[in-house]
């Protein structure tokens, strides 16, 4: 590790990092949060992350934040525990701000987080971070799929390894999107999940409509000392297998026409359309997510399996001419058929609405064999001390 770098605070700054399979609803998550921080006074800043440029959560996070005046920063082209220093770099832009919290969102196929990241973080930087529980956001629909093996999925084995170990290293297993589950399904799973790992905290929330956020971010701001659950074994040779398997794109497209067209429909169907062929190919999603803006407007589409609808959120728009799409998909396809896939549905659907879509800038393919440059597995307490070093 190059030599630690003198970072000066006020006072520790806490670190509130959420992690979480693809689709697991964290961005909505951080940025609620952020809202709630903010309504009490507090100071925040917010580093996002990707494997490539063009990241459709840090579109959405600013959307959600506009004009509160939180800084945001994101690390691309790899998870934050292969850019260690880039992730120091963005925080330290961000504690020019002088946050009282800092949010992180590691990329969603990352895992052992906290030997990569937190215990290096620990031992150098001490003195100006101290972490709160470390979350894993949990989807239903994944513990369905991943853990219990209840639905069909054409993800292999190793996806389900990779999931595990997120749910493993938590301090708190969040499971996400009640809203669209029966009191007994919530109840089920929450039975699921205790028995798995029956030592951690589980929470239930909606990040849609705030519910149980509360009680989640008091845990947060309790002061109780968190990123604890060193992995004690992880084979990374499984767990880069889980990442290859996954094509990854990003886009940055320009949509405009010669006559007025309802930009949410054309993103629903190109989505739909998507979903379908992704279908035909036995493509699992792992995300598909987009952004559209358009007159300083934003709205954003999320697809997280193939069974699945679109779900649209943001602010509504009128009939327009022109707007700009990102367009992000995680889907288990070879990158180029990926690409094909998505560069033949999206003429196809623009054909179909009368709109031209020039693509901008586009990027796909598998992500690289992780590879963290510092790894700690001992626990380290808050002062930078490791297991059995004396103090």
């Amino acid at each position: 590790m190059e030599k630690s770098r003198n970072i000066k605070v006020d006072s520790p700054v806490k670190l509130i990092f959420v992690g979480g399979f693809l689709g697991s609803g964290k961005t909505t998550a951080l940025a609620g949060i952020a809202k709630r921080l903010l309504s009490l006074g507090k100071r925040v800043g917010i580093v996002t992350n990707d494997q490539s440029d063009n990241l459709a959560d840090t579109v959405i996070v600013r959307e959600m934040l506009e004009g509160l005046g939180v800084p945001i920063e994101e690390v691309v082209a790899g998870c934050f525990c292969c850019k260690f220093e880039e992730l120091i770099d963005n925080i330290e832009k961000i504690l020019v701000h002088k946050p009282d919290i800092l949010l992180g969102e590691p990329v969603g196929s990352c895992t052992d987080f906290v030997a990569a990241v937190a215990n290096p973080i620990k031992i150098h930087y001490h003195e100006a971070f101290r972490f709160a529980p470390f979350s894993t956001m949990v989807d239903p629909d994944r513990v369905r799929e991943l853990l219990l093996a209840e639905t069909e999925s054409n993800f292999p084995e190793e996806v389900a390894y990779l999931f595990g170990k997120q749910l493993e290293e938590a301090d708190i297993l969040v499971l996400n999107k009640i809203d669209l589950l029966a009191e007994a399904e919530i109840k089920r799973l929450v039975s699921a999940l205790t028995e798995k790992y029956p030592q951690k905290d589980i929470l239930t929330i909606s990040a849609r409509d705030g519910a149980g956020v509360e009680k989640w971010l008091d845990i947060l701001l309790s002061g109780r000392p968190g990123a604890n659950t060193v992995l004690s074994q992880i084979d990374y040779d499984r767990y880069a297998r889980a990442e290859a398997v996954l094509g990854w794109l990003n886009a940055a497209i320009k949509i405009s026409s010669d006559r007025l067209f309802t930009a949410d429909k054309f993103v629903n169907d190109l989505f739909i359309e998507l979903r379908e062929s992704f279908k035909q190919e036995k493509g699992e999603i792992g995300h598909l997510k987009s952004v559209f803006t358009s007159g300083g407007k934003s709205f954003w589409v999320n697809l997280t399996n193939l069974t699945s609808e679109p779900m649209v959120s943001g602010e509504p728009m009128a009939t327009l001419s022109k707007g700009s799409l990102i367009l992000n998909a995680r889907v288990q396809l070879d990158p180029d058929k990926l690409e094909k896939i998505v560069r033949e549905d999206l003429a196809a659907v623009a054909e179909r609405f009368g709109v031209k879509a020039e693509i901008d800038d586009l990027q796909c393919f598998s992500p690289a064999y992780p590879n963290p440059p510092h790894m700690v597995r001992e626990s380290v307490d808050s002062e930078g001390k490791r297991e059995g070093e004396p103090s």
